[in-house]
This record gives C-alpha cells, structure tokens and sequence, in this order.
C-alpha cells in the first residue's frame, strides 16, 4: 500500500527547484539519500539478527548499489572543470531515486527495492518473492537465471508482503505529451472534433502503455498466496487534469487493472525514524505466537540423517532426498530450524507425531529413531539439558542444536483440544475450502493449528 491522497498538491513549477539550486543541492541530496538506506540497512540487521533467515537483508542492495554509483559520479562532477559535468549533474538519475526512495517510505511490509523478475513467456506461473505463511518471506523463483538476460524486468517496489507490484516513472506531463505526439496524437487545447474520439489501441505504442501493458502480463505470470501480485504505476511528475488526452492516457492503465498514482496523489514521505522503518519493514517476529505448532515436515527434518550428517546420494534414494541433500549443501536446516523453534513451547497433533512413527519406524536409521525418541517421548529419568546434549551428539551440526530448545515437543489430543476451544463450527467455515487441498496428516495439523490460533511451522513448500 502506498500512502496517497485525494488532494491535488502543488504543481511541478511551484515544486522544481531553479537549475543552479538543483546543481549545488545535488550531492547533499545524494548524500542524504545514502544515509537514509544505511540507516534502513541498520534496522534489517536489527530485526533479523539471529533470525532463521537472513536473505530479507539484502533486500535493499540492488537500490543501494545504484545510491553508491550515483554519489560516486556526482562527486566527481562537482567539483569538475569539465564543461559538460554541469549537464551530467542536471540530468543525473537523483530525481527517479529520489521518487523511489519516497515510495518506499509510504509503503508497508517492503519485500524487495529494484528487484529483476523473470518476464516470461511462463509455462506456468513463477512464485513470487514475499510474505507466505505468518511473516515467513520466501524469495520465490522469480528472479532470473544466468540463461535468462534479456527475459527480465526490474520492479522498482516490492510491497505489502509482496501482494503489491510498482514501478516508477519520472516522466513528465510535457513528455508524455511528446511522446504522444510521435504516435500521431493531437494533444493540443483545441476542440477540434477529429481529436475527441481517441480509440484506446491508438495509445498502444505510447513507451507508459507499453510499460504498463508489460508490467500486468509479468504480474499475471506470477503468483503470491494463491493471487497475482496487484500492478501499479507511481507517477510523481504527472499531474492529472491539465490535459484530457493524458487524462485518457492514465485511465487507460487503470481500465488495464493497474494502480496508477500520479503527483496530485501522492503525499510528501514522512521523515525517516524508528516507527516507520518497522512499519515499513516489520519485525518477522511479530505475528509467531509463543507456542509452535510442528507440522510432520519439520518433525521429519529435525530427525533425518541427511539434517544431521554429511549423507552422499545413493542410486536408490527418492528424489525428494535427492533434494533435500541438495538443500543441505546450499545451506544447513538444522540451525535455521532451531533458530526459529528456540524460546517457544512446541506442540505438535497425535496424526504428525503418529506419521513420523510410522516413517522412523519403518525405513528409520537407529540414530533416526533414536532423535525421534528424543524429540517425542516424554521420559522423567532425563533432564532437558541431557536431552539436548544427546540430540547434539547425534548431529554434525551440534551448535546449532539451541540449549533454549523446548523439547520434548508435546503431543496434543487435537479431539478433546478442538472441542475445548469450541471453535470448531467456525474453522469449518473458514478454511474447509483450503484445507480439502491438503492430504493427511497435513489437513489435520493445520486445521488444529488455525483453530487454536497457533502458527504452524512447516517445510512443505505447498502450505
């Protein structure tokens, strides 16, 4: 959600500094700039230190790059003799990161800041980078591969969990109204009958359609909690109700499905502070409730040999452990795991805690069954601190295994809990629709989870 208001605001002669002010305000304003991201780049480490994620704090970096390069030249143009460094500096890139940047600031639960997502063509549609399940973000897998360059676009902002899509444009009135022109468009003030009745597939070459147009087809191409990311247009230099074509022109995009706002919209940032970084960027701690429910794809992780040891593939391993050493190579489950599960009491339904039983039991290593044993079954003759120190003697990763980490996990009698909790009516009326997707034991688990409020913590990339 980008903050806007009905309200027109000042024109762009009232707003544009003269050319020698906006010269020598243009490194400060820079400068300015890249303290700001610094200062955002600060709280991301903040709040995601020791978090099972780290990725989300780098969302910022292909923005901030562009911060640095822009700086770096002014710099050196500043205080050049050149005799072209003066128009270098006037038509600097300063203003469209600048609107960007100011975007950002009026903005909620940012995902990603210049971003490339593949452009298709799509086979299918592409999972798109943002919020999924209870503040988990997911990179999603729409960032282009190596083989890919050319079948990319770059979405300036990133938004609302990643539900929101924008892009941004410091075209101006004068411009589009030249590039109009150049596709035989009058856009004078005259009232001229020939020109009255615009069809709409003569804007179709104008550059802000065809960005438009792209920008729907990408968003329509990708996917983010079971929708398509909402396009938009952030248009700070267009000012709405000067000329009817433009006019037509913007609404045009908005007929597309898009989000257009233009400069009589949208509101000045507020200043940077403490309070609008965390709106701008939560906490992912925010929403994850003291207690966890534990899906069987976490149990399973938190007991395979492949979490815990160095496991080479065999010819006759399933391809879901196939990938799942594939992970481990790219990046150890175990300390993301406890990371994310320490602090927090563990609950998990009789059918996951039965699943995992029946899997360890009948395919399990002893030292598979052995962690499931630990992480289960309640047993008084053991301390938690020799429960854990056995778990971690089990496991390559024995660090990660956390001292805080609540075990053992507690079954939950998920009849006699739902009936307790007397909201079973209203689970089924909320979520049947979601949950007939889902086979067992997964239906179950999440069912009781959402019913008793909880989150339910999973590895499985279709929750």
């Amino acid at each position: 959600m980008i903050i806007a208001t009905g309200r027109r605001n000042s024109t762009p002669d009232q707003l544009a500094p003269s050319t020698s002010s906006a010269t020598e305000d243009a490194l400060p304003r820079a400068r300015t700039l890249r303290a700001e991201l610094e200062k955002f780049a600060g709280h991301l480490a903040n709040i995601y230190e020791g978090y099972f994620q780290d990725f989300p704090t780098h969302m910022h970096m292909s923005f901030y790059h562009d911060v640095l390069s822009e700086v770096e030249n002014l710099e050196k143009d500043i205080y050049s003799e050149d005799a072209l460094s003066r128009h270098r500096i006037s038509s600097s890139n300063l203003p469209y990161l600048h609107a960007v940047w100011d975007a950002a600031k009026n903005s909620k639960d940012i995902v990603k800041l210049r971003h490339p997502v593949f452009s298709g063509p799509f086979k299918r549609r592409v999972l798109a980078p943002g919020i999924r399940i209870k503040d988990i973000m997911s990179q999603g897998g729409s960032e282009p591969k190596r083989d890919q360059d050319g079948r990319s676009i770059r979405i300036d902002l990133i938004c609302d969990g990643g539900l929101s899509w924008y892009r941004v444009s410091t075209i101006t009135n004068r411009r589009l109204l030249f590039d109009m022109a150049k596709e035989a468009m009058y856009c004078g003030d005259s009232d001229d009958s020939g020109s009255a009745g615009v069809a709409a597939e003569d804007l179709s070459d104008v550059p802000l359609v065809k960005m438009a147009r792209t920008l729907k087809t990408v968003a329509q191409g990708h996917r983010i909690r079971n929708s398509n990311p909402v396009p938009g247009l952030i248009l700070p230099r267009i000012w709405e109700g000067e000329h009817a074509e433009i006019d037509r022109l913007i609404n045009l995009c908005r007929d597309m499905g898009l989000r257009v706002l233009s400069g009589n919209e949208l509101v000045p940032p507020p200043p940077l502070s403490e309070d609008l970084l965390l709106e701008m960027v939560p906490s992912p701690r925010r929403s994850i409730t003291p207690e966890l429910n534990i899906d069987t794809s976490v149990l399973v992780a938190l007991t395979s040999d492949i979490s815990h040891l160095q496991i080479t593939k065999q010819p006759w391993f399933g391809q879901s452990q196939k990938d799942h050493i594939d992970l481990e190579a790219s990046g150890p489950l175990i300390p993301q795991l406890c990371s994310l599960l320490e602090h927090h009491t563990l609950v998990c339904t009789r059918e996951a805690a039965t699943s995992l039983a029946r899997i360890v039991h009948t395919m399990g290593t002893a030292s598979e069954n052995a962690r499931a044993h630990l992480l289960l079954t309640p047993d008084d003759s053991i301390t938690h601190e020799q429960r854990v120190k056995s778990l971690r003697a089990l496991s390559i990763h024995g660090d990660g295994v956390l001292s805080r980490l609540q075990l053992p996990i507690r079954v939950a009698d998920t009849n006699i809990d739902l009936e307790k909790n007397g909201r079973k009516d209203e689970l089924d009326m909320i979520i049947r629709e979601q949950l007939e997707v889902l086979a067992q034991p997964g239906r179950s688990v999440f069912s009781w989870g959402w019913s008793q409020g909880l989150t339910t913590v999973t590895c499985n990339i279709c929750a």
